[in-house]
């Protein structure tokens, strides 16, 4: 549902949208959105301030008899008006659930009012235990302790705690790492890059990912001077890297365009001359290795279509629906990149069928969807977004009088930045409306 908020920063209204029922089984991109942490969060249009609302949320999972319902204290509410809200939620679920689903475990909600616990009962559902996230607390107070600990500390450490350092612990590091270069803390980013070094020359987990990082960028540079990577180019870095499996697996993921037929092919062949050669044990390593990766090839496949089909699903159900603008809002999780493939797809058929009702309604969504997404960009980009598209100065002057405070040295910045791209992409039309809207800012500082 939707409802009118206030910018608790600069008193603007605007509508956002909240979910206080997250089903896994009904509403699976819900509950995505919340491991994500994305979900009840609200963007101030004007100002691009904003957070989580605070609100009640039951989470469902009948795989699990989960039926729970986070209480924030930050809304003060006493017993009788917690159950009363409780119960006006349970008997909503239930009422658009059919009798036959409905289980005796709904009737008592569980009621969390900590929104950590509420969380770690969540990730339950994910295979994602306590311990692990115990685990990775203690991970993060060690990493911590790290940054701050001279070399004598980190030496001990090292001996002490080397089993937690693993591919998770790097992956906290990068946070702090830039975390520290949005901030602009060089002092940090000195330590903390000090601290990487070291991790990834003297701990295992951190040969393997070097190991693994020198190997992806060396195919990485021969792609890039061959104009992309080919199914050739995948089959020699493969056998050039076959007696380090972590290695193959990482290229292999790195270069999954190029895992096609023709790998196969290849590398059969790659196989077969080995087999001439009389190396047994390459050609033993090979032959698991293509085993393994047709698997994965197969379930690439299988996802692949059935991405494309959830794909068509929705965009059937968005156009069926009476309100597109609502449809997509409910559905904003499946708009992705497979989405955007089929409508556009969908798009050039009806425009060389001289389908115009249909062409109309598919590019009537197109529109809605990038309306959507620049009203999740900040106030300046929107701005920029804006004086591009209009038709004439005097609009572009409109736009620059009814948002002067916007209009500063950070804006030309943004224009810079993206004239760079338009271009090293060839678009000359875009560079020259860019300039333009550059010349009438720069009039105004």
């Amino acid at each position: 549902m939707h409802t009118q908020i206030t910018c608790p920063q600069c008193g603007t209204p605007y509508p956002a949208e909240v979910h206080q029922v997250v089903d896994s089984k009904r509403t699976p991109q819900l509950k995505q959105r919340l491991l994500n942490g994305q979900l009840n969060v609200a963007i101030c249009p004007q100002c691009g301030a904003g957070g989580q609302l605070t609100t009640l949320i039951l989470f469902h999972d009948p795989d699990y008899e989960m039926f729970m319902v986070h209480v924030p204290q930050e809304m003060n509410l006493n017993q009788m008006q917690r159950e009363q809200m409780i119960g006006q939620l349970t008997k909503q679920v239930m009422d658009e659930m059919p009798p036959e689903e409905r289980r005796a475990y709904m009737f008592q909600p569980q009621i969390m009012l900590n929104w950590q616990t509420f969380m770690e009962k969540v990730l339950e559902t994910e295979g994602i235990t306590p311990e692990m996230i115990a685990r990775q607390k203690k991970q993060s107070e060690l990493l911590q302790t790290m940054i701050r600990a001279d070399k004598d500390v980190q030496d001990v450490l090292l001996k002490e705690r080397a089993g937690e350092i693993d591919e998770t612990f790097f992956a906290m590091l990068q946070q702090f790492v830039d975390m520290a270069s949005q901030m602009q803390d060089n002092q940090q980013m000195v330590k903390l890059t000090n601290l990487r070094a070291r991790l990834m020359t003297e701990t295992a987990v951190g040969q393997r990912m070097e190991q693994q990082q020198l190997a992806m960028h060396k195919l990485s540079r021969e792609a890039k001077q061959a104009g992309g990577l080919s199914p050739a180019m995948l089959v020699k870095h493969v056998v050039a890297n076959q007696a380090q499996p972590h290695v193959v697996n990482a290229l292999v993921m790195a270069g999954q365009g190029a895992l096609q037929y023709e790998f196969f092919s290849l590398l059969t062949a790659e196989i077969d001359k080995l087999a001439k050669g009389g190396d047994k044990a390459a050609v033993e390593r090979l032959t698991a290795m293509r085993t393994d990766l047709l698997e994965i090839y197969e379930g690439m496949q299988e996802q692949s279509h059935a991405m494309l089909q959830e794909a068509l699903a929705t965009l059937d159900t968005i156009l069926a629906a009476p309100d597109k603008e609502q449809a997509l809002m409910e559905n904003a999780e499946m708009i992705d990149e497979a989405f955007m493939s089929v409508l556009v797809a969908r798009m050039n058929e009806a425009e060389e069928k001289n389908d115009i009702a249909q062409f109309q309604a598919l590019n009537e969504v197109h529109g809605l969807i990038y309306n959507q997404m620049e009203r999740t960009l900040p106030p300046h980009v929107q701005l920029l977004n804006q004086l591009v598209r209009s038709e004439s100065p005097e609009e572009q002057i409109q736009l620059l009088d009814d948002n002067a405070d916007f209009v500063s040295d950070d804006l030309i910045r943004l224009i810079d930045q993206v004239m760079e791209q338009a271009g090293e992409q060839g678009q000359d039309d875009l560079n020259g409306r860019l300039q333009s809207v550059k010349t009438l800012i720069q009039a105004r500082l």
